[in-house]
């Protein structure tokens, strides 16, 4: 071979290698995978001398390529179908020699280079003819394959920082977003006012993602409620507030579907739907229209929602249930005021009555109850007994009984009997007591000298008269209930001469309805228990029947219970 031929080649060589270290550098430092590009197809063509090239692109999933960037003038259309297996072994092919790239050839290249690293394959590499019509020579495949290596190489490490950075941005945006519910966190909890956390919530869908159009609804006592809304244009109603408890997702993209079957949902312009089930507590619904700076929610962005909405959820039913203890601890005051007063419009220790031994009690299955009794003695110390049960329990009873109590104390000093008495009570209470309530009612009057009972029983538990050597005997005459109905027939008088160790049981049906299972304690029970200890005081007779009634029903009272026990003497 002649000097000057080796000197020529060993001055292309380096060149080449000096154009491959040049382009390493340059392609290395670069990030930039339009960049990279760019300058491959810079260097091929001068490398070359070519005045056409092109970089083919590869889509996956349309399994095409496409013309990302190109130099010189080209009829390649937008998308271009090249088989990738004729470069599965190697890396050129001159389109001249493969069937397959006719077509390729036709729009006027003649070299196509697989641009591929060890994971995928990226692309090609297209070159149009050599200026001066040259055949490509090996050396220059081989020049213009590294750099295609080399540039394939730079792309993947490209790609490699580009993940890195969005994951860093990821990172950095979740960073913020775990400071900023941090930060509503202590502001949701350090408030316990209500409307300050609805705002919170409101500048906080604003400002930090951008949402002009939304509502928060949430239910209460079974209730739909809007605690929260902006820019919707519209008020939402009770049905359109349950249809949205009702969706079967959690999270919910609205569609043409869902707004031509809930057309309000298009006139409030939803677009998102996030259904928030904290355990434990009533659900809520955040509705969100589109963001204003355009931007489709991500992943991110619904979990970022979604722990909001709970958030915002807990904190709102913290206020109500602060609330419902404030409630609750004031009634609990006011009823425990009320019982006080109740307690004292009972009479505290039975009067002194001659020939007579009196014990009585009330236990409220409430905190106030609608049970009553009364003890009162009149100059003559006779005794004047009364026992009522007022229908329901709670503060509407015990108003109603403290209102009877107040009747019989104002008809005490007057002259009147029982019989016109009770008929003036019955229209009393008629005509100033709800349709529903009634009071079931026993009164009656003890003369000692006589040792005489007279009695009227309005539709009261009958009390039973014990004496020795005879079955009880029940207190029954009288009429209706009290309140009951217009007083249209007199009530009806009796009249009972007691002996010496006769006992008297006046109870309300807390005593007889106690319940074990599905088993009342009932009269015989009663009887039975009182029976036994006739020749004792009424006092220990009485907390026997307590003691009975409480071991029968495991302590478990449904219903006031009132006890008057009375003993000749």
């Amino acid at each position: 071979m002649p000097l000057s031929n080796v000197k020529d080649d060993e001055r292309k060589s380096r060149f080449g290698l000096r154009t491959l270290l040049d382009t390493s550098r340059l392609l290395i430092e670069s990030h930039d995978i339009d960049f990279i590009l760019n300058n491959l197809l810079l260097i091929s063509m001068g490398k070359l001398m070519v005045n056409r090239a092109a970089i083919l692109w590869f889509h996956p999933k349309k399994n095409v390529h496409t013309v990302r960037t190109f130099k010189g003038r080209h009829s390649l259309p937008d998308e271009v179908a090249i088989r990738r297996e004729p470069f599965k072994k190697q890396a050129t092919a001159l389109c001249a020699d493969h069937p397959e790239l006719e077509h390729i050839c036709k729009h006027g290249f003649e070299l196509l280079i697989a641009i591929r690293n060890s994971e995928r394959h990226l692309g090609f590499l297209a070159l149009g003819p050599k200026m001066d019509r040259s055949q490509v020579t090996s050396e220059e495949v081989e020049v213009l394959e590294s750099l295609v290596f080399m540039s394939a190489i730079a792309v993947s490490n490209s790609e490699l920082v580009s993940e890195l950075r969005s994951a860093n941005r990821k990172l950095d945006y979740k960073i913020q977003e775990l400071f900023t519910l941090f930060d509503l966190s202590k502001s949701f909890n350090a408030s316990i006012d209500r409307e300050e956390i609805k705002r919170i919530f409101k500048f906080t869908l604003l400002g930090q993602l951008f949402v002009r159009r939304f509502f928060l609804v949430t239910q209460r006592r079974g209730q739909p409620l809007v605690e929260s809304q902006n820019g919707l244009g519209m008020e939402l109603n009770r049905d359109q507030m349950q249809v949205l408890f009702e969706l079967d997702r959690n999270i919910i993209m609205v569609d043409d579907g869902l707004r031509q079957k809930h057309p309000f949902l298009e006139r409030a312009q939803i677009h998102l739907i996030l259904k928030i089930n904290n355990e434990g507590q009533e659900p809520a619904v955040i509705g969100l229209g589109k963001r204003a700076n355009g931007v489709e929610f991500e992943q991110t962005d619904l979990n970022f929602l979604i722990s909001l909405g709970n958030l915002a959820l807990m904190s709102i039913q913290k206020t109500y249930l602060l609330e419902d203890q404030i409630e609750k601890e004031r009634m609990e005051e006011e009823l425990s005021i009320a019982r006080a007063i109740q307690q004292r419009l009972l009479p505290d220790d039975p009067p002194e009555t001659p020939n007579l031994e009196i014990a009585a009690t009330n236990i409220p299955s409430y905190q106030v109850g609608g049970d009553y009794y009364d003890l009162i003695s009149d100059d003559s110390r006779n005794l004047t007994m009364a026992i009522a049960d007022v229908t329901g329990k709670g503060v509407p009873a015990s108003l109603l009984m403290a209102n009877l109590q107040s009747v019989l104390h104002i008809l005490q000093p007057f002259e009147i009997g029982l019989v016109e008495a009770t008929g003036q009570i019955n229209s009393l209470i008629y005509q100033n007591t709800p349709s529903d309530k009634f009071i079931s009612f026993f009164w009656g009057r003890y003369f000692h000298e006589k040792r005489k009972l007279r009695y009227v029983n309005a539709g009261h538990n009958p009390p039973l008269l014990f004496r020795r050597g005879s079955e009880p005997q029940q207190l029954s005459e009288g009429g209706v209930l009290l309140g009951a109905m217009p007083t249209m027939m007199p009530y009806k008088e009796q009249e009972v001469l007691l002996q010496k160790d006769d006992v008297i049981v006046m109870y309300t049906d807390g005593v007889t309805e106690a319940i074990c299972g599905d088993e009342e304690y009932d009269e015989h029970r009663l009887i039975a228990c009182v029976q036994k200890r006739l020749d004792q005081h009424p006092e220990e007779i009485m907390k026997a029947i307590i003691a009975d009634v409480t071991a029968f029903c495991d302590n478990q009272f449904n219903d006031d219970l009132t006890l008057i026990v009375c003993k000749i003497v």
